[in-house]
C-alpha cells in the first residue's frame, strides 16, 4: 500500500511546483517516481562530524604507529638524545657511557649493564663502568657480582673512594672484617678526611679485637664530622670496654 506523503513532502512539492519554468512537469515527474526523498540537515551535519571524527582518530592512530611512544621522563628524553649522537659516532666511548648511566638513572638496568659491558669491551678495565655495575648489581640483589665489579675498580685504583665505601659496607654487612680493612684501607689512608672510610675501618677493627686502632679511626672520624652517631656510638662501646 502506497503510504501518504507527509508534510515534508507536501512542502517539498509546493517548492518545485513553484519554481520557474517547467515546475508543473518536474512536479509531475516528482508525483510518477513518487514522493521526493529530502535528508534533514541536521542527519547530514551528525554524518560530517562523525567522518571528520573517524578520520582524525585513524590519523592519529596512523601516526603513533610511524614515531616512537613520547618520553615520559627527563631520563627517558636524556636517553633518546644520547641513542642518537651515538649512532653517528658508535666508537664514542664517552657518549656509550654517559648512555649507560641515563639508562641506570632510568631504572632500566638491564639496559645499563649491557651498555657498560660494552663499554670495558672498548676499554678494559674502565672504573666508572665498573663501578656503576657494581652500584646496580648491588640495587638487584646480586652481591657477589657486586663484589667483583667493585674489586675490578680496586685493582686499577686502590684507593677509590667510592668503590672502597660500597665494598667496605657490603663487607659489613656480611661481617667480613679482615676482607673489609682490605678494601677499605688504601682509600682510608689516602682519605683521612673521610669519615665514612675512618668508620668502617673503626668497626672493622673493633670486631677483630684491636680497640686502640678502631677508637683512633672513630676519633678520626668524628674530628671530621662532630655529629656522625655510628661513629660516636663506636668509640662509646670501646671506650667502654676499656
Amino acid at each position: 500500500m502506497t503510504q501518504a506523503p507527509g508534510p515534508a513532502e507536501e512542502r517539498g512539492d509546493a517548492v518545485l511546483v513553484g519554481a520557474g519554468g517547467g515546475g508543473e512537469e518536474r512536479a509531475r515527474e516528482t508525483d510518477r517516481r513518487g514522493p521526493a526523498q529530502f535528508v534533514p540537515v541536521w542527519l547530514a551535519v551528525l554524518a560530517v562530524v562523525l567522518l571528520l571524527a573517524v578520520a582524525g582518530v585513524g590519523g592519529y592512530a596512523a601516526r603513533g604507529l610511524l614515531r616512537e611512544p613520547t618520553p615520559r621522563s627527563a631520563e627517558e628524553l636524556e636517553v633518546v638524545r644520547l641513542r642518537e649522537k651515538l649512532a653517528g659516532a658508535p666508537g664514542d666511548v664517552g657518549t656509550r657511557l654517559q648512555l649507560a648511566f641515563a639508562y641506570q638513572r632510568a631504572y632500566r638496568f638491564d639496559d645499563a649493564l649491557e651498555t657498560y659491558g660494552e663499554v670495558l669491551e672498548q676499554a678494559p678495565g674502565d672504573t666508572a663502568a665498573n663501578y656503576n655495575r657494581g652500584v646496580i648489581y648491588r640495587e638487584i640483589g646480586r652481591p657477589e657480582a657486586a663484589e667483583e665489579a667493585l674489586w675490578d675498580v680496586l685493582e686499577v685504583q686502590e684507593d677509590h673512594t667510592l668503590a672502597a665505601k660500597a665494598l667496605g659496607e657490603l663487607y659489613a654487612s656480611r661481617q667480613e672484617y679482615r676482607s673489609l680493612v682490605e678494601a677499605v684501607r688504601p682509600a682510608a689512608e689516602a682519605r683521612p678526611q673521610m669519615a665514612d672510610l675512618q668508620y668502617l675501618m673503626g668497626l672493622a677493627y673493633e670486631n677483630l679485637g684491636r680497640a686502640d686502632w678502631a677508637e683512633a679511626r672513630y676519633r678520626l672520624a668524628l674530628k671530621y664530622v662532630p655529629d656522625m652517631k655510628e661513629a660516636r656510638e663506636g668509640l662509646k662501646r670501646v671506650e667502654t670496654a676499656e
